[in-house]
């Protein structure tokens, strides 16, 4: 197995563009120069890149067909659906290991398996990783950490990364535009007739006697009650009246 790419390997060679030399390849992954010579010995030594040296000229990197051929199926590998391996390395990024090592160790996994699995979840944005100093360090993200506790979705079943709608929502409405079917009434049952219910009568109250009534009759009953008022007053007034000329004639006949 020492000779299997790891995920160090795919990382570094997935860095490696056309015009890339080999004094530039640390500055590429955060790494002193020694650091990037190193890893690009490592990946010569297992087929993946070559090199000329040019004195004093730089020398390009060029991935051989080895190489190419393990890029095409990391990322064949990567357009594939979530699955309980990548759960299990996702479980142990949860569990605080961060190292590529400790997590083939932890999922008993050969390297380039775990390394085409850590790839797929970096693309799919479930894992994130770093290189400095040569040292290549794992991480999850938010999406991997929400995934890590809902495990692998069944069909049909929504993906734990998206919002769940309420169920309100979920429910299907009516198309606009359509009028609306009335709801069928419970209808009794025929050939029996059905019986009045009695209703209590009882005396009509002023507001429906009004309402009851025109605009003239009101008027009406409005002009009558201002004459009899109006009677009423003159009635007093002559009552009044004749009692003074009463009052007066006797004080007078008396004076007499």
């Amino acid at each position: 197995m020492a000779d299997e790419p790891n995920f160090l390997d795919l990382v570094s060679l997935s860095k490696i563009t056309p015009d890339l030399v080999v004094e530039k390849f640390g500055g590429r992954i955060n790494s002193s120069f020694f650091d990037g010579s190193n890893i690009l010995g490592t990946l010569r030594l297992k087929g993946l890149i070559d090199f000329t040296a040019n004195f004093p000229g730089q020398s390009v990197i060029t991935i051989t067909d080895q190489g190419k051929q393990l890029l095409k199926e990391a990322n064949e590998k990567a357009a594939l659906p979530f699955d309980s391996v990548d759960l299990a390395i996702l479980q142990q990024l949860q569990a605080g290991k961060r190292s590529y090592l400790d997590i083939g160790n932890a999922v008993n996994l050969r390297p380039k398996d775990l390394a085409m699995h850590l790839y797929k979840m970096g693309i799919q944005q479930f894992a994130a990783y770093d290189i400095k100093n040569g040292v290549l360090d794992v991480m999850l993200t938010e999406k991997g950490m929400i995934q890590a506790k809902a495990g692998v979705p069944q069909p049909g079943q929504q993906k734990p990364a998206e919002a769940q709608q309420p169920a309100t929502q979920q429910q299907a409405q009516q198309p606009t535009g359509q009028p609306q079917q009335p709801q069928p009434q419970a209808q009794q049952p025929t050939g029996q007739p059905q019986q009045p219910q009695p209703q209590a009568q009882q005396a009509p109250t002023a507001e429906q006697i009004a309402g009851s009534m025109s605009m003239e009759d009101i008027e009406k009953q409005i002009k009558s009650s201002k004459r009899a008022r109006n009677m009423k007053i003159a009635i007093v007034v002559i009552v009044l009246i004749v009692a003074i000329f009463v009052v007066l004639y006797l004080k007078g006949s008396i004076h007499v």
